[in-house]
């Protein structure tokens, strides 16, 4: 039976990408500016492992290769996942720099590319999870059918107030929209063959 509605409401999916295995990680330390350090959390018992923000612009590059179900035509979410080592309302702002690419193109600094800004107060109690509000990109008009992945980089813009190495970040969360149906309308069957790089925004 044809599918005569596009508009079925479908879920989000959400990807956690680990600063432990960001791909611009490399031996404990970040690409970029700053050298974003892997440690340990100030909490010893707490026994993990993060990467401390020492100062204000610096940075943990990564990349994302774009799932097989990733709808184009929506933005991508994201937002930071820290914590923070001291009891001041502090006021950190983040940014996500971003551009996507794709087969044939050249790797490039992302510094001059799209740009999302996200900014709060942190919690006053020490060392509490800070997992804030979803922050949207611009991704739907910008993502190309023949794109790949995304380079991006996690900027601690500002740290506002906070002292070096209090801001312990574990990683970025981004969140995804499934895609719901090929544009012809009709009930698909399964598959086994591999998904065609230019057929993914079919």
């Amino acid at each position: 039976m044809p599918i005569h509605d596009t508009s079925i409401a479908w879920k989000t999916r959400r990807v956690f990408r680990d600063a432990r295995t960001m791909t611009g990680n490399l031996n404990g330390t970040f690409e970029g500016a700053g050298g974003v350090v892997m440690a340990a959390h100030s909490v010893a018992a707490s026994e993990l492992t993060i990467a401390q923000a020492g100062a204000d612009l610096d940075e943990l590059y990564d990349f994302w290769a774009f799932p097989d179900d990733f709808d184009r035509t929506e933005p991508v979410r994201w937002r930071p996942v820290f914590s923070h080592a001291s009891t001041t309302a502090d006021t950190p702002t983040f940014k996500l720099e971003y551009m996507c690419i794709g087969d044939g193109e050249a790797i490039a600094d992302v510094t001059s590319h799209n740009t999302t800004t996200i900014s709060g107060a942190v919690s006053t109690t020490e060392d509490a999870l800070e997992v804030w509000d979803w922050t949207d990109t611009d991704s739907d008009s910008y993502v190309a059918s023949t794109d790949y992945g995304m380079l991006y980089t996690l900027v601690v813009h500002d740290l506002g107030g906070a002292s070096a190495n209090e801001i312990e970040i574990f990683g970025v969360e981004l969140e995804y929209t499934v895609r719901s149906t090929a544009a012809d309308n009709r009930r698909h069957t399964t598959e086994y063959e591999p998904v065609a790089q230019q057929s993914l925004d079919a």
